[in-house]
């Protein structure tokens, strides 16, 4: 099984990262593939999750050692003003689709997409 993860949720819905997370290690647990995708308002996550005080650091903090979390979107992390933040965590822009992550890249490879 593989499941690609497109988030779209930002922090003001915590319990969709919460879930994104849950499910992307289910997953892996599991001996299947997990990609997250960051979407939307979710690249804003990472101006907060770093933060070693934030509620939720040590969850984001596993699955990003777990190589998880793919790509952000180019154009929303721009807008988001997270560039920085996504460079310092090592998340990977990618605007293949008109600026946004295309889906097709994971289409192709058999992922299984789910939105939040």
């Amino acid at each position: 099984m593989k499941v690609a993860i497109l988030l779209f949720a930002g922090p003001e819905i915590p319990c969709r990262v919460m879930h994104a997370f849950v499910f992307a290690r289910d997953v892996k647990v599991r001996g299947g593939e997990a990609r997250i995708i960051l979407e939307g308002e979710s690249p804003r996550w990472l101006l907060t999750l770093p933060n070693p005080k934030h509620k939720l650091h040590g969850m984001y903090e596993k699955v990003k050692a777990e190589g998880l979390i793919d790509v952000a979107c180019k154009a929303c992390t721009i807008q988001a003003g997270a560039v920085e933040a996504a460079e310092e965590e090592g998340i990977p822009l990618a605007g293949d689709a008109f600026g946004h992550v295309s889906l097709m890249r994971y289409l192709d490879q058999g992922y299984q997409v789910v939105t939040l």
